[in-house]
């Protein structure tokens, strides 16, 4: 009887020691089922905390360490948790880990693979049984600065002289529409006239090339996206845009134009106005038709002036000064 009682002592003891441990345990590992987490991704209002969206999101490029989420979560059971959002527009973020602590937290959440259109992307981050709606642009917003050679803040404008005479003058204003043509966004400048409105496309990467969507012979295929300006390039440095075909004097020709940095950080004055910083570009105009192998020599050329900070401040037409336009008074930049 005395071993049955010993027995008995030393397997209640174990069940007891069982019980304890597996309590412990299960303290350590949160109260959510499974060991997970709980909380939300929202305040006591419901309202959706902080999400920030980090790195760059460009169409067809893969995302590195740089795309992610940062999430502010409320714990209120530690535990493993995971937020992830949904795969639409061919990109996703998703990461666990475990909370040892309740209370608000900021996790990073990575990304994944690569957007496939120029669209503003609306992505439902979830955490627990909770959710929140962000926006995330993948290049359907033009890059609007104020800063460089061309700005294209929202309602900028630049009044310009044409010709020698100082008499007739037009003015441009950046427009709060954007144009999303291809995978590429676009900045809208108009020019009103009296019989109609003028509409040009301007875009620029943020490296230091600025494009305009343009159609170079009104009778070519169709306008192409060049650049008209790199301002990284030093003086001397030449590029080419796109060729394009059409007709040209009732003959089937090629046109392409090309560009030279003449003048870099230098000074011009324009009807009384001293400008610092100025780019200026020589824009060449080539040409061949049908019958021949290569280009002619320049056909024509102007002299462009961009002003950091300012923009287009002047076009010179050597040989057709009539042509001429710059700037009349100091743009209005936003």
């Amino acid at each position: 009887m005395k071993q049955f009682a010993i027995t008995l002592t030393t397997i209640i003891l174990f069940i007891f020691c069982m019980n304890s441990c597996k309590k412990e345990m299960s303290y350590e590992t949160g109260n959510g089922a499974n060991g997970n987490s709980g909380g939300t991704i929202t305040d006591s209002l419901g309202n959706c905390q902080l999400i920030i969206v980090k790195g760059t999101y460009k169409v067809d490029t893969l995302f590195t360490d740089s795309n992610y989420l940062l999430v502010q979560l409320n714990i209120t059971s530690r535990g493993h948790y995971k937020v992830s959002t949904d795969s639409s527009n061919g990109f996703w973020f998703i990461d666990s880990g475990y909370a040892l602590n309740t209370g608000l937290q900021t996790v990073k959440v990575k990304g994944y693979g690569k957007p496939l259109l120029p669209i503003v992307t609306t992505k439902t981050v979830s955490y627990d049984s909770s959710f929140c709606q962000i926006n995330i642009d993948c290049g359907a917003l033009p890059i609007i600065t104020n800063d460089d050679y061309f700005p294209t803040t929202i309602g900028s404008n630049w009044t310009y002289y044409v010709g020698t005479s100082l008499t007739n003058n037009f003015t441009t204003t950046v427009s709060n529409l954007y144009a999303i043509i291809g995978t590429n966004a676009y900045s809208i400048f108009t020019t009103p006239y009296p019989s109609y409105n003028d509409t040009s496309f301007y875009r620029k990467d943020g490296n230091g090339n600025y494009y305009q969507f343009v159609t170079l012979l009104d009778t070519s295929t169709g306008p192409i996206d060049y650049p008209f300006l790199k301002d990284y390039k030093n003086v001397g440095d030449y590029w080419e845009s796109d060729t394009v075909r059409g007709i040209s004097y009732g003959q089937y020709v090629t046109v392409k134009y090309g560009f030279t940095i003449i003048a870099k950080n230098q000074p011009y004055t324009f009807n009384g106005i001293p400008y610092t910083n100025v780019i200026k570009v020589k824009e060449e105009y080539f040409e061949k038709s049908m019958f021949t192998a290569s280009f002619s020599t320049s056909l024509d050329y102007d002299y462009a002036y961009y002003a950091k900070g300012k923009g287009w401040i002047a076009t010179e037409f050597p040989s057709s000064p009539t042509y001429n336009m710059t700037i009349k008074s100091l743009p209005v930049i936003k």
